[in-house]
């Protein structure tokens, strides 16, 4: 067995084995993502793909570190607080990472890339944070003050942790319940919201006989979710405002041609003649190895998805 196979086993089994992982109940944080993902798991599907974990784990360890590190480090200097707490109430589960009573502080870890700060948090972050907040209220009979979603990039270092707190408010923890008792009540499942190439097959464990997610074919599903439509309407917004800021910047560097020196601020201007770019003529290789009856060997690279928002 090669050694990341080696690895991937051991962690896995790791996780696997955690209750966590074994838990069929939907939980707060399955709230606001895939409609079809949720209903099947209310349904008692049977989990026949094995997904990604990685970046779970990756995740899972962090939390762990945190937790080690508050439990470990700050409990003469906070006496009263929570840290991965366990609360149900009215068939809605989850656990809280951090909780300070003192404060009505609800905070909580998330694990994610550099690209994806942008658009930190999500609606359906936010609906999670809110419901641990409403959890504690319906369970422990008091009202948090604010709630906090703290980014934590894998790829990043302490400079770019992001932090979005706002005030705890059960109506946002309502709409969250909404959707899901939606989604309890279908009697078929729910179309699939992701392209089964790119996302389901990696990271979907009901993908298969149960879902096979959206295929090539042209789809004809109408997008209703609020928070997924202003994504893709800002989509076409910065793609428009790219293709406006290169026509302006190669506009700029016509007029700048031949300008050097340094401006009053500092700001230095050079102009540098850099090599053409080496490439194989394939034609004259092709006509050579035709010649002596061979083919020209090709690398083939790893597939990629292309989006299309017009």
């Amino acid at each position: 067995m090669r050694l990341d196979e080696f690895l991937l086993t051991t962690l896995n089994k790791y996780s696997d084995s955690r209750p966590r992982s074994q838990q069929t109940q939907v939980g707060v944080s399955q709230i606001g993502g895939c409609r079809r993902q949720v209903w099947h798991q209310l349904q008692g599907a049977e989990r026949e793909n094995s997904t990604l974990q990685l970046p779970a784990l990756m995740g899972t360890a962090i939390h762990q570190l945190i937790q080690d590190a508050f439990v470990d480090s700050i409990q003469e200097e906070m006496e009263d607080y929570w840290v991965e707490t366990e609360l149900e109430y009215d068939g809605i589960k989850g656990h809280v990472d951090f909780y300070l009573p003192k404060l009505g502080a609800v905070i909580d870890w998330k694990t994610t890339k550099m690209r994806n700060l942008a658009y930190f948090p999500s609606t359906q972050q936010r609906w999670q944070v809110q419901l641990y907040a409403w959890l504690i209220e319906k369970v422990h009979n008091e009202k948090p003050l604010t709630v906090s979603l703290v980014a934590i990039p894998r790829d990043g270092d302490e400079r770019n942790i992001k932090i979005h707190t706002e005030e705890y408010n059960a109506s946002i923890a309502e709409e969250a319940i909404a959707w899901y008792r939606d989604v309890a009540s279908m009697t078929e499942p729910p179309t699939p919201e992701r392209y089964a190439a790119q996302f389901c097959q990696h990271y979907c464990p009901y993908f298969g006989k149960a879902c096979q997610g959206k295929g090539k074919e042209k789809s004809e599903v109408t997008i209703t979710d609020k928070p997924t439509i202003e994504l893709i309407e800002r989509y076409i917004e910065v793609t428009s405002d790219i293709k406006r800021l290169d026509e302006e910047k190669d506009s700029l560097k016509a007029f700048l041609e031949g300008v050097e020196g340094v401006t009053p601020e500092g700001v230095k201007v050079a102009w540098s003649q850099i090599a053409g770019r080496k490439v194989l003529d394939e034609e004259a290789v092709a006509q050579f190895l035709t010649k002596h009856g061979e083919s020209i060997p090709y690398k083939q690279g790893m597939a990629s998805m292309r989006l299309s928002v017009k």
